[in-house]
């Protein structure tokens, strides 16, 4: 049982275990190049998610610094400036990315004044207005860098911008942001819960912690364009004011009343204001402002990327290449590249809904190298197969074709050897019937009778078994001469009168007069012979047989009609074929080799004919043949003009 179960199922189970085994090895393997770039594909390709309304960045850039004839990160006087003035505006929130520890070395005399006083009071204004004022600050190998007492006061978090170095693509590319660090909140994660993200949510969205890092990241979406367009606000996916504009009151303070105002520097000779993102038509020239407003609305909108756990990753890598390993031994290899490519694309497709709709992220390296390594290492094995198999048909071809060929000699020489033995009884039979006759009693008269009646079918058969191994050895040889068609007709008619007049059948002929066309005339009068003589076979007594020519053109019809048994529709349909014979109580009765419709049929296609039968039960039947007018010969026949001409080259050479 357990066996027979096994040879059922034994190509499924061969086709899981090979899948699973390929997916256990590319599981094991990383592919963070290649994974990287089908990410970046997906974020960049199709429709972003809108922006928040809310977040209005103002960036401390080149033209802010030439009009102040300052550097940037400015002196702090500038800065209370700014803050002083926008307290006015009563804005939502503000986060100020600008590093004020670097702009305290840059200008140390404006610690000691109270411009660092001033900065404190105006932020200490703005918490108590209900809009919360955090500093983002820089992190190195140190730890975090916070701005030299005051400015170290103020509400400060790491607002680190984490570039894939070392992990994943290890291209420099900005994916994902960092949510705490040491158990301390990012700016963006700290600045979300001032602004209402619950306190009671536990990890957002997508958050994994990094091995070997005491550090939690989430992969943050990238929201409307992003790229940018200085001193374009419209064209920009947030809306960016320059600092100098806003200082000069050129900013309608309804732009910036109830906003997250994000306070940043994009300073095109400071390359730490830029980072590479593969989401820009420019790659190199988005601000790090930018990425920071990106974070902080994935942040606040919990719309982190999740990504699918492993144990769905290898189950979608061992079905893809369970499906197209079963579809390279399924289909024909043109399918098989078809069915390969597509589901490659569907994939992909499937995988960047998810991505775009659900915010869901599969891994798509393992899959996709699934797919074209195990059809690559498939289709050798497949085609070894087939050469296998196809090694085996030829040898069983060839043994084969050396019994048809020792059948065939044994079939010509049996019947050979039998038509003189029994043309040798039918003479003696008819001579002792003809000479001794009247000195015979009526039964040994009638058996006599009946050894000659058997004596001339046996000799029918061998000659229709002779025919057959011809046409099955492909030695038909078309004898081609002009000839008219109703002279064959006659001719059979007159051979088979005697057997008409037995039965009491009327023949009509309806003969339209025909020209001669070139015609094999032996196998014709075969053809006639065997049409007329079933029609006068199986036809009662005492009915009709018309028989009729017409010139088509280009074929010659001829047809026989009886009023005999007829035929169902499904004898019809293999009445053609080797020795099949209806079977009724009738047929039973009439003796009959089976060949004759056979060998009509091929005769008829070997003159560029075919042949038709219309039939009813107990209405008789009606058998047609068209003879084309202008034979050509058929490949694998030959006539006996082009037996001659061989012939003569032969001699010639």
């Amino acid at each position: 049982m357990l066996r027979q179960w096994y040879q059922k199922h034994e190509k499924a189970l061969a086709i899981s275990l090979a899948s699973l085994l390929l997916s256990t090895f590319l599981m094991n393997l990383e592919f963070n190049f290649l994974e990287s770039a089908l990410y970046d594909a997906r974020m960049r390709l199709g429709p972003q998610p809108e922006t928040s309304s809310e977040i209005v960045l103002v960036a401390l850039d080149d033209y802010s610094t030439s009009k102040l004839d300052e550097f940037s990160p400015l002196p702090l006087d500038q800065h209370v400036r700014f803050l002083e003035l926008i307290e006015g505006y009563r804005p939502k929130a503000v986060g100020y990315l600008v590093d004020l520890a670097r702009s305290a070395q840059s200008f140390p005399e404006s610690l000691q004044s109270d411009w660092s006083s001033r900065l404190i009071s105006s932020a200490s204004r703005l918490e108590a207005t209900g809009a919360p004022f955090l500093l983002g600050t820089r992190f190195d190998v140190n730890g975090e860098v916070v701005p030299p007492y005051p400015l170290s006061l103020l509400p400060h978090a790491i607002a680190m911008i984490h570039k894939d170095g070392n992990v994943f693509g290890e291209d420099k590319v900005t994916r994902r942001a960092l949510v705490n660090l040491y158990g301390r909140n990012s700016f963006h994660l700290d600045l979300a819960r001032k602004l209402g993200l619950s306190d009671q949510l536990k990890s957002l969205r997508g958050q994994f912690a990094e091995p070997g890092f005491d550090a939690d990241y989430v992969f943050f979406r990238y929201f409307g364009n992003t790229q940018y367009y200085p001193n374009q606000p419209s064209k920009n996916a947030y809306p960016v004011y320059s600092f100098i504009d806003v200082l000069d009151g050129k900013v309608a303070a309804a732009e910036l009343a109830g906003k997250i105002i994000l306070v940043g520097t994009i300073a095109r000779d400071d390359s730490n204001d830029f980072t590479y993102t593969p989401y820009s038509k420019k790659q190199g020239t988005n601000p790090k402002l930018i990425v920071h407003a990106n974070v902080l609305n994935s942040i606040m909108q919990d719309r982190g990327l999740v990504e699918a756990p492993g144990w769905f990753h290898f189950l979608i890598t061992t079905a893809l290449i369970s499906f197209v390993i079963w579809s390279v031994f399924t289909y024909t290899p043109l399918y098989g590249v078809i069915n390969t490519v597509t589901l490659a694309l569907g994939f992909l497709l499937v995988g960047q809904i998810l991505f775009m709709a659900r915010g869901l992220w599969i891994r798509e390296a393992q899959p996709l190298i699934g797919i074209f390594l195990s059809y690559y290492l498939t289709v050798p094995y497949r085609l070894i197969q087939e050469y296998k198999q196809r090694w085996d048909y030829q040898r069983r071809n060839d043994i084969l074709l050396q019994v048809e060929e020792m059948k065939t000699n044994f079939i010509r020489l049996v019947t050979h050897d039998l038509k003189t033995p029994v043309a040798r009884i039918q003479g003696l039979a008819e001579m002792v019937l003809r000479k001794g006759g009247k000195r015979l009693e009526a039964d040994e008269n009638e058996n006599l009778k009946h050894i000659v009646e058997s004596t001339d079918e046996l000799n029918h058969f061998i000659s229709s078994i002779l025919e057959l191994t011809k046409v099955e050895s492909n030695r038909v040889t078309l004898n081609l001469e002009s000839k008219d068609v109703n002279q064959l007709v006659e001719k059979s008619v007159e051979r088979l009168r005697l057997k008409a007049q037995e039965k009491q059948i009327e023949v009509e002929l309806e003969l339209e007069p025909l020209f001669p066309i070139r015609i094999d005339t032996s196998l014709i009068a075969k053809v006639l012979n065997n049409l007329i003589d079933n029609a006068l076979k199986y036809s009662p007594d005492g009915s009709r047989v018309h028989i009729q020519t017409l010139d088509e053109g280009e074929f010659i019809r001829i047809s026989v009609s009886d009023q005999g048994i007829g035929l169902s529709e499904e004898e019809q349909a293999h009445l053609f074929t080797r020795f099949y014979r209806a079977k009724n109580d009738l047929t039973t009765q009439i003796s009959g080799t089976g060949l004759g419709l056979y060998l009509t049929k091929y005769f008829v296609e070997a003159h560029d004919g075919r042949v038709e039968v219309e039939s009813s039960i107990g209405k008789g039947s009606k058998f047609t043949i068209w003879i084309s007018s202008n034979l050509q010969p058929q490949p694998g026949l030959f006539t006996a003009s082009d037996t001659l001409a061989n012939n003569k080259r032969s001699d010639s050479l």
